[in-house]
């Protein structure tokens, strides 16, 4: 009767470690997609608090507020993915930067929805104060704060310096329309009769926009360490008001 030699031991290992990458890059392309969901979420309550706080729509306000739940849902099962990706496999070199900046950057869109149902409820509370005159230049604010969203996502899903380097670029463009808003908001208050409570809230709601444009810039600084292994946090790209 015949019987087969048992395989080398080495041959056993290979197959094993082969099966473990192919395992690997399967839960990496899952967390992968886990995290576009995830932005594709934040980015449409963002959309959404940009109407509510351009319009003063207080529907579109709590419709927002009431949507964050699932976008912490999702961000802790992300949390939960990575961790255990982190213990399973081990993952070293690229596969292992790529888990640590989806943990960063998973945190940071929680946050950038945290910071758009913040902007809803200041528009509940103005609503409550007494309608003002909303500044043209918030819808402009909306718009570039979203592109800059939309981008550092771009820049993580095709692995792209280059456009992380164009968030960094934009952010200023920000950061400077931001400032010309608040001078604008600071002259209403100065006028006679002005509803300062409620400008107050315009005046948070334009730096809380600022803010999310911050985070848009740590997504796009994770993607240099994810594909570069390069850390360009806390350099100065150019921003003087933080």
């Amino acid at each position: 009767m015949y019987h087969p030699l048992p395989e080398p031991r080495n041959h056993r290992k290979t197959i094993l470690t082969n099966n473990m990458t192919t395992h690997l890059q399967r839960e990496i392309e899952h967390l992968k997609n886990k995290l576009l969901e995830l932005s594709a979420e934040v980015e449409r309550s963002l959309s959404f608090a940009g109407k509510s706080l351009v319009d003063l729509d207080i529907r579109i306000a709590r419709e927002v507020i009431e949507g964050d739940d699932r976008i912490d849902e999702d961000e802790v099962n992300i949390e939960e993915e990575c961790l255990k990706i982190l213990a399973l496999y081990q993952p070293v070199a690229a596969d292992l930067r790529f888990v640590i900046a989806v943990l960063k950057i998973n945190a940071d869109l929680e946050r950038m929805g945290d910071l758009a149902v913040n902007i809803c409820r200041y528009v509940i509370e103005i609503d409550k104060l007494g309608r003002v005159p909303v500044p043209t230049d918030f819808a402009e604010m909306c718009r570039r704060v979203q592109t800059l969203v939309s981008l550092s996502t771009e820049s993580f899903l095709r692995r792209d310096v280059l456009v992380a380097t164009e968030v960094l670029r934009l952010d200023k463009e920000i950061d400077r329309l931001n400032l010309k808003l608040i001078e604008n908001i600071r002259s209403d208050i100065a006028k006679p009769g002005a509803n300062v409570n409620a400008l107050l809230y315009l005046f948070t709601a334009t730096r809380t926009l600022e803010r999310i444009g911050d985070y848009a810039t740590n997504v796009a600084e994770d993607v240099f360490y994810m594909v570069e292994g390069q850390i360009i946090r806390h350099k100065n790209h150019g921003n003087t008001e933080k």
